[in-house]
């Protein structure tokens, strides 16, 4: 096994750049890869640290960037669904919440946990016992001779008690509540960092590549015909094994379907998010909530001390797949569901900081409404020797990639490269613990605001040491974009040298989440010096500049259209 010292040192090459990315091509048609991967992400990228970590050659690409589909637009949460129980999910809670559990042990600083509340309500839909019983089963199936444990016990506390610490909640009806512990993540940064453990043991990954068909041998898949959409040039790549990990996009990919499977396989439903400052709400807690339009579960859900994320909606969605956007009925139902339990919350349209929309791939299943079809993931082999595994909940996205190559084991199309169970449940790479990180910081010398220090550290683990060095040598890069939020300058130069990051839009929504958290009333300005810092380090002209600036300005008008 290579020793983890040896992979840190691959950390900050700078071979995985923008400025890279034709060199990252040309070796992808000149290399046999074992695995090509299409569709980068969390699913794929998962499936190609999976891969690598066996020893198999990989190649993973991505028709957008990295994460922009359902990865870098969900409830930004490691969980197991504690209302699943409720639906008797109970294989899907266990395998979920012992993951969540993990992921909290090995890379601590991107998956935190954080206390969950859910209100005992007069006449609500589910009874007090029903609440604290799936509550002790949740604890139980994610502990119980487990090797990562939750970070806290459930705990019942009466409505004496729940006005203590929720001061601003609903006293009408209430008969008390629950407390239990989920983690709290930012899911495109978690995204990026399993592709690159990938690519840190050898694997290639590009993003702007389509994919437009295959390369066949006697009828079986043996490669993919890309599109490089940066360039506009056509190019292939071949492998032993192709697996489509394209979520909402499986359908597309598909050929053959073998005679088990439902056409079309995809249903996609929408889930759309609102941010506010906390003050607007002042929830102290993550809360877990029904709302009162139609009996769905949706959260209220602390993002840092100064945020608060309202969401999830859940609605069949036939639009485009690649640029669904918050509409003003689906936040007009957020807003009123939230309103319910905490009826002084300022929660009118110009208190929205931003919203973003997500589409969920959940696989077919006939007769059941948005919210309950499951989120269990499928895998199978179509008779032209595709691999597809969609579905799935993103929190399991290790599980999924495990259970992948136990498909792939048993096709015997690779010798030697059978793992124990849980055998990829290893340390990231990137992992720093806080008390190193401040240790660091401090032998560093470089002087920055607390809030400052928390956001580079739970965001960049190790990167965020490689943050100090580069502001050791230019102290001007320790600035704020924006002087309301805690992203930096040398936040944008850590994602343009060690990720490949083509595109302002790329750095706004996936690499950073500047796109949630700066008003979109400040976009423009916040566009304009981000644009600035990669027109310098990639020599664009102005031309190019203003392009990108346009382009995610235009991004941006769209998703707050309601409010203009």
């Amino acid at each position: 096994m290579v020793k983890m010292v040896d992979l840190e040192k691959k950390l900050f090459d700078q071979s995985w750049t923008f400025k890279n990315r034709e060199k990252i091509i040309s070796n992808m048609q000149e290399i046999q890869y074992d695995v090509v991967i299409i569709g980068a992400g969390i699913t794929g990228a998962g499936v190609a640290r999976e891969a690598a970590m066996r020893n198999l050659k990989v190649a993973i690409v991505d028709m957008q960037d990295f994460a922009a589909g359902t990865s870098s637009r969900s409830t930004k949460m490691a969980h197991g669904g504690l209302r699943y129980i409720t639906h008797g999910e109970m294989d899907l809670v266990k395998s979920a919440t012992r993951e969540r559990n993990w992921m909290r042990v090995q890379i601590p600083h991107l998956v935190r946990p954080l206390p969950f509340f859910i209100p005992y309500i007069e006449g609500g839909k589910y009874k007090k016992r029903i609440l604290q019983n799936a509550a002790k089963i949740y604890d139980f199936l994610s502990d119980d001779k487990s090797e990562f444990k939750n970070f806290k016990k459930n705990k019942s506390y009466t409505a004496e008690e729940v006005y203590e610490l929720e001061p601003e909640f609903n006293r009408e009806g209430l008969l008390g509540g629950v407390i239990y512990y989920d983690t709290n993540i930012d899911d495109a940064r978690l995204t990026i960092e399993i592709l690159k453990e990938a690519i840190i043991r050898g694997a290639d990954s590009i993003n702007y590549c389509k994919v437009f068909g295959y390369i066949k041998n006697n009828g079986k898949i043996v490669g993919i015909k890309c599109k490089d959409l940066e360039k506009k040039s056509d190019f292939e790549i071949r492998g032993s094994l192709v697996i489509n990990a394209t979520g909402i996009w499986t359908d597309n990919l598909i050929e053959n379907y073998p005679d088990s499977i439902p056409k079309p396989l995809i249903r996609p439903t929408k889930g759309v998010h609102l941010l506010y400052k906390r003050e607007n709400i002042e929830n102290n807690m993550a809360c877990g909530l029904y709302s009162s339009i139609d009996n769905r579960f949706f959260f209220v859900i602390p993002r840092n001390k100064k945020y608060t994320l309202l969401g999830t909606t859940d609605t069949d969605y036939q639009g485009d797949l690649a640029n669904p956007f918050c509409e003003k009925e689906d936040a007009d139902y957020l807003i009123e569901s939230v309103k319910l339990y905490f009826p002084t919350a300022k929660l009118d349209y110009g208190n929205i900081l931003s919203t973003y929309a997500g589409i969920r791939p959940l696989v077919m299943q006939k007769g059941k409404p948005e919210s309950e079809v499951s989120r269990k993931h499928i895998i199978f082999f179509s008779d032209d020797n595709l691999l597809t595994i969609t579905g799935g909940k993103l929190t399991e996205w290790r599980e999924m990639a495990e259970d992948l190559f136990e498909h792939v084991e048993e096709k015997k199309i690779f010798p030697d490269i059978h793992k124990d169970k849980h055998w990829s449940r290893q340390p990231f790479i990137i992992t720093l613990e806080k008390d190193e990180w401040l240790d660091e910081l401090e032998k560093s010398g470089v002087k920055l605001d607390e809030e400052i220090s928390d956001h580079l550290y739970q965001q960049y683990g190790k990167g965020a040491i490689q943050l100090l060095d580069m502001i050791k040598e230019d102290e001007s890069l320790k600035e704020r974009i924006i002087d309301e939020n805690d992203f930096i300058q040398a936040e944008i130069l850590y994602v343009l040298r060690y990720e490949l990051s083509p595109h302002l839009i790329d750095v706004f929504c996936r690499r950073t989440e500047m796109s949630l958290w700066i008003h979109h009333r400040r976009a423009s300005e916040a566009a304009d010096k981000v644009a600035a810092i990669m027109q310098k380090e990639y020599s664009w002209d102005n031309e190019t500049k203003n392009k990108e600036i346009q382009i995610y300005l235009d991004y941006v008008k769209k998703s707050v259209s309601f409010l203009l």
